[in-house]
């Protein structure tokens, strides 16, 4: 069997120019204006020629993998949860059925890797696939390329499905902007089905300004008091795991600290997963892209925070805390060391609480909003445009039946 698979473009629909000339119109586009020279990366997108092949064997996977991490560092969007360290040992452990799309290009007479595009099918529908703990599903496009790429993996959906699902993709950036402008071109209908914001640090000056313009000052003085009520109970220190340690015992505290809290009551807890997490975190450890940072008393661990490292920012993949000590908010003393150590980081400008819209704790720390969008997208065909036409509606009678049932 093959393990590699070209997919070949679909000839889209271009709109036919009128025969009188404007101005302002190829201002309001992306025509080039006559007489003016087009940026450098419009040009390098014009010039492109994108293809997409799907690979799927274990040893062409991690033989790709230089070029794909290249691909991440180069992404317009970072998403560590697309990165070869994490995305490898996820389709070890939960990646039944799915297909991987790799987008090419030459530059300077040699291949050049310009996107990526994990998809899984589904009933009536393609996805971006969303493994369990991967809170992000923005594709790779590198700098420059995204157009292309993003009308490659166009052109190979319309080729297997009427309908593709996108879940928890930016509301706003580059991405966004490229794939509006794709869909816009080829007349391709797209609806934003659920949206939702969740907490994120973007950095400031210091530490003490950010907490300073984040947070009052009456709740910054309860904090203290129970930093010193805790120091009462013994030797309260704050440890960063450094790279060259083994990660897989900072992963077992982690799950056993989340097996005895309310999410081990509720079957919800990391413990079931605990190979994958361990596999994981070595292979970041490996790459330098993980951060582990430990509140411990006594050497007991009170709160354990993970992060994921992904170009100028980073993901706040897992944080939990020893609900015995919870008079003490040792979740919150950890999140505020790593306030301080994220401002610590030369190279990082913002980081995402990966969080749920409601989690009371860090919507107060960190004020500042991400939008995640749910998008439904026709490929071209009317079956596909009617359902994509039909999904508020849809959507407004299952809310009607959950409400009343």
């Amino acid at each position: 069997m093959p393990v590699t698979q070209n997919f070949a473009p679909v000839q889209r629909r271009k709109t036919e120019l009128k025969s009188s000339f404007s101005d302002e119109a190829l201002l309001l586009t992306d025509a080039p204006v006559p007489g003016m020279a087009a940026p450098e990366a419009t040009r390098k997108q014009e010039d492109a020629q994108v293809w997409l092949e799907s690979i799927s064997d274990p040893q062409l996977l991690k033989g790709l993998a230089a070029e794909w991490q290249a691909l991440a560092d180069a992404s317009a969007e970072p998403n560590a949860f697309y990165e070869p360290w994490m995305l490898l040992p996820a389709l070890e452990h939960f990646g039944k059925g799915v297909e991987l799309l790799f987008a090419f290009t030459n530059s300077r007479g040699k291949r050049l890797l310009c996107g990526f595009f994990p998809i899984q099918q589904r009933p009536g529908r393609v996805e971006m696939w969303r493994y369990p703990y991967c809170y992000l599903s923005a594709p790779l496009l590198r700098k420059g390329f995204e157009r292309k790429a993003l009308a490659a993996f166009l052109d190979a959906l319309a080729g297997q499905t009427q309908i593709a699902r996108l879940d928890d993709v930016p509301g706003e950036g580059p991405i966004r902007r490229h794939l509006i402008d794709e869909l816009n071109e080829r007349g391709w209908p797209c609806v934003v089905a659920a949206s939702y914001t969740r907490a994120v640090l973007r950095r400031a000056a210091s530490a003490e300004d950010y907490l300073a313009n984040a947070v009052d000052g009456k709740r910054r003085k309860e904090w203290r008091r129970q930093r010193a009520r805790l120091g009462e109970q013994g030797v309260v220190v704050t440890q960063e795991l450094s790279s060259s340690e083994d990660p897989r015992g900072f992963v077992a505290e982690l799950c056993s600290l989340e097996k005895a809290g309310w999410k081990g009551r509720e079957g919800v807890d990391a413990a079931r997963d605990q190979a994958f997490l361990e596999q994981m975190a070595v292979s970041a450890a490996r790459e330098g892209r993980q951060q582990l940072l430990a509140l411990r008393l006594d050497g007991k661990p009170l709160a354990l925070k993970w992060n994921l490292l992904s170009g100028d920012g980073a993901f706040a993949f897992k944080i939990t805390f020893d609900e015995a000590y919870a008079r003490f908010s040792p979740g919150v003393q950890l999140e505020l060391e790593n306030v301080e150590r994220a401002h610590l980081l030369p190279r990082l400008r913002w980081m995402d609480s990966c969080a749920a819209p409601n989690r009371f704790m860090i919507n107060h720390l960190w004020p500042d909003r991400r939008e995640m969008q749910r998008l439904f997208i026709g490929t071209g065909g009317k079956l596909g445009a009617l359902t994509v036409a039909a999904v508020p509606l849809l959507k407004f009678v299952r809310d009607c039946v959950r409400r009343h049932p």
